[in-house]
């Protein structure tokens, strides 16, 4: 079974495409890293495992997920496949730690917007729940500016190791349909 790896910058439509895929095949389950980090970093907080923001001199991340993922695969004799979803693994990490063989992997991105068009969108979009509901403007903008740095790498370590990225921009409803499909295919669904 394959895992699949939805990675990216953030606001890109990660999560919505993670569930169009649960929905589609249940024997999958969403890994989210950004509650794994989280949660690591609050009890143990000795261990390198970080945001991309954190700038970690080493990042332990991509080998902890690797290994969560291969002690989890068979569990009571079901096989299980994973969605992957987050931000803080780099093309070169994947790379570098992850049988890329088995696992289908896509890097959002959204290279057509600025920090403040990605901004308008989370204040029209984003529903209460959504982290970005509690942070400011100032916050998010700063947030979003680091990241088109990591979305300028991450576009360029994918095109280095022939790692598929899309660019969500627009038309992100059609894009994900069209992603889902090819989900099905490589599935051989």
């Amino acid at each position: 079974m394959k895992n699949i790896l939805i990675l990216g910058i953030c606001r890109t439509g990660k999560t919505t495409f993670s569930k169009m895929i649960q929905k589609e095949f249940s024997n999958y389950q969403i890994i989210e890293v950004d509650t794994i980090i989280s949660a690591l970093q609050r009890t143990v907080p000795n261990v390198p495992i970080g945001f991309i923001r954190d700038n970690l001199k080493e990042n332990r991340l991509p080998e902890f997920l690797n290994l969560l993922i291969q002690k989890n695969i068979n569990k009571n004799g079901k096989e299980l496949g994973f969605i992957i979803n987050g931000d803080s693994i780099l093309p070169e990490d994947l790379f570098k730690y992850f049988g890329l063989k088995d696992m289908i992997v896509y890097y959002f991105v959204n290279e057509k917007l600025s920090p403040e068009q990605i901004l308008e969108n989370c204040r029209k979009f984003d529903s209460k729940e959504e982290w970005t509901t509690r942070r400011s403007d100032e916050e998010l903008l700063d947030h979003f500016e680091f990241y088109k740095n990591i979305e300028k790498k991450i576009i360029s370590e994918c095109k280095e190791y022939n790692i598929k990225y899309i660019d969500t921009s627009e038309n992100r409803k059609v894009i994900l349909s069209q992603l889902l499909d090819e989900v099905k295919e490589k599935l051989n669904i």
